[in-house]
């Protein structure tokens, strides 16, 4: 994890975040019964730079589409 809050990718996407807010939700799948939470399926790294940056909350989009398909690819 420290390797990739140190990427430039990562430092591009909270300075993103920072200015402009975030433009592309994170992908969520339907509620796990057993959990009780939804497993981020897209969006990884735009959480990781939320977290970063303080946000408790944030809204998603949630996938009913078959897990065949690979959003943003």
């Amino acid at each position: 994890a420290d390797t990739v809050v140190q990427s430039p990718k990562f430092r591009k996407v909270v300075a993103s975040i920072r200015e402009v807010g975030l433009i592309e939700p994170l992908v969520v799948a339907a509620l796990d019964r057993q959990s009780g939470k939804h497993p981020l399926l897209d969006g990884h790294l735009r959480l990781a730079a939320l977290r970063e940056l303080g946000h408790e909350t944030v809204a998603c989009l949630i996938s009913t589409d078959d897990e065949s398909y690979t959003y943003n690819k």
